[in-house]
């Protein structure tokens, strides 16, 4: 909104006497005043005389208002952000742990592999890659957070039509600080294998023969 120009008078003393707006020191409102030839505002209000002022006006230039609304929310604007910034920066990570470095697994068995949350942060699971489809395992709502100090579970399974055993690895995506963590994963699809070279390598079995 644009605000009206206003005038004051300066003339208290002269030859006609003085204003009698310029005593009173009265602000005078654009409107109400008169331009003479040389672009100049004049007092509209008599002397004390009871003669027409006439004098020369000065234009009042009028202070700036504070926008204190808008130097509050830019503060808080400024606040949220370095708020959100110091978060960012330091409120620390989220560490994943594994204690069991592998496993051995038979078709159709499933186990579960204990994760640890060793950082300041909630440790969110992304989803765990295997070597082979012949792995599989699901990350629920339940376990895909799991929060400073404590622990969740990564259920796996190993296919129950495997026919071969493979010796793999799983991986373990987070948001955890540091490289995904990699566990050494062994599907053992014919355990009978194991025993028959047992078998063939033990020295009491050959006596037995004999």
């Amino acid at each position: 909104m644009t605000k009206e120009v206003v005038y004051l008078c300066k003339n208290t003393s002269g030859t006609d006497g003085a204003c009698e707006d310029a005593l009173e020191n009265k602000a005078i409102p654009a409107s109400l005043v008169t331009i003479n030839d040389n672009g100049e505002a004049i007092c509209p209000g008599t002397t004390v005389d009871g003669e027409p002022c006439g004098a020369v006006l000065e234009e009042v230039i009028q202070p700036k208002k504070v926008p204190w609304m808008i130097i509050v929310a830019s503060s808080v604007v400024v606040l949220v952000i370095t708020v959100a910034m110091w978060l960012f920066l330091f409120r620390g990570d989220a560490l994943l742990r594994v204690d069991q470095t592998s496993f051995i697994l038979s078709p159709g068995q499933s186990t579960k592999v204990e994760v640890f949350n060793d950082g300041e942060v909630n440790l969110q699971l992304d989803n765990v890659e295997f070597s082979s489809d012949k792995f599989s395992t699901e990350i629920t709502d339940d376990n895909s957070a799991i929060a400073p100090g404590e622990s969740g579970y990564v259920r796996v399974k190993f296919s129950e039509n495997a026919q071969d055993s493979i010796k793999g690895s799983m991986t373990i995506h987070s948001n955890s600080a540091g490289e995904p963590v990699s566990i050494e994963i062994i599907g053992n699809a014919k355990p009978w294998r194991v025993a028959e070279k047992l078998n063939s390598t033990s020295t009491i079995l050959v006596k037995e023969k004999g």
